[in-house]
C-alpha cells in the first residue's frame, strides 16, 4: 500500500515538475494535512451557480478499489491517476480523461482539452478504452451515493492538493455539459480524493 502511495505521488507530481522543482507551485501545487470539508466547501462555492452535482470523499480503500477494476496493469495504473473523469453513458465507460495524458499550457494548468476532445458530447476518450471492462455498476459498489438516474453520469476526480489544476478539470466537463445543453440531463459527481493525497504525502 505505502509504496503505491509513492507511486501516486510521484506520478502525479512529474506531471507538473519535469526537472523544475519551480514547477509544482506554478501550477498551484501545495500541501494539504488532511481532508477538509470547509476546504471543499470553498472550491465548490467558487464553480458556476448553475452547474447542478454531488459532492463525494474518496478513501484510500475506495480509491485502491477503483484502481483494481481495471483489467491489466496498465488500465490499473491509469483508473489509479489522482485527477480523472469518467463518462457513463448508462452501464458503459464510454470516455476516460486523466491528469498524465494531458500537456501543460502557458497559464500553468493543463490542457483536458488538448486534441478538441471535449468539442463533442460525449467527449472523445483521450484513454483508449480498447480492453476496458468498467462498468458504473462497479463504481456503484464503491460509492453507494452514485444513483445514475439519468442516461449520463460523470465522475470527477479532484483534490485539493492541485486546486488551480482541479478547478480547470471541473470547469472543463461544466463547460462541454453547458455547450451541448447537457447541464440539466447528465448526474455529475465531483469526488475528492484528499485523503488519499493526504496519506501519500505524509507517509
Amino acid at each position: 500500500m505505502k509504496r503505491c502511495r509513492l507511486v501516486l505521488l510521484f506520478g502525479l507530481l512529474l506531471t507538473f515538475t519535469g526537472c523544475n522543482t519551480l514547477m509544482p507551485m506554478l501550477f498551484g501545487f501545495r500541501e494539504i494535512n488532511s481532508y477538509d470539508a470547509e476546504q471543499c466547501e470553498k472550491f465548490y462555492k467558487k464553480l458556476p451557480k448553475d452547474f447542478e452535482f454531488t459532492p463525494l470523499v474518496c478513501n484510500e480503500k475506495q480509491f485502491m478499489q477503483v484502481s483494481e477494476l481495471g483489467a491489466d496493469s496498465m488500465q490499473m495504473k491509469n483508473l489509479y491517476q489522482s485527477l480523472k473523469i469518467m463518462y457513463f453513458h448508462g452501464d458503459s465507460l464510454v470516455s476516460f480523461h486523466i491528469n498524465c495524458y494531458c500537456p501543460p499550457t502557458l497559464g500553468f494548468n493543463l490542457n483536458w482539452n488538448y486534441n478538441h476532445q471535449f468539442d463533442e458530447f460525449p467527449p472523445t476518450t483521450s484513454v483508449p478504452l480498447d480492453g476496458y471492462t468498467v462498468k458504473l455498476s462497479e463504481m456503484q459498489a464503491v460509492f453507494p451515493e452514485i444513483k445514475a438516474e439519468k442516461d449520463y453520469t460523470v465522475l470527477v476526480f479532484w483534490t485539493n492538493m492541485l486546486y488551480k489544476v482541479s478547478k480547470g478539470e471541473v470547469k472543463t466537463v461544466y463547460k462541454n455539459l453547458r455547450r451541448f445543453c447537457h447541464l440539466n440531463d447528465v448526474d455529475v459527481y465531483l469526488v475528492n480524493v484528499d485523503i488519499t493525497m493526504t496519506e501519500s504525502l505524509h507517509e
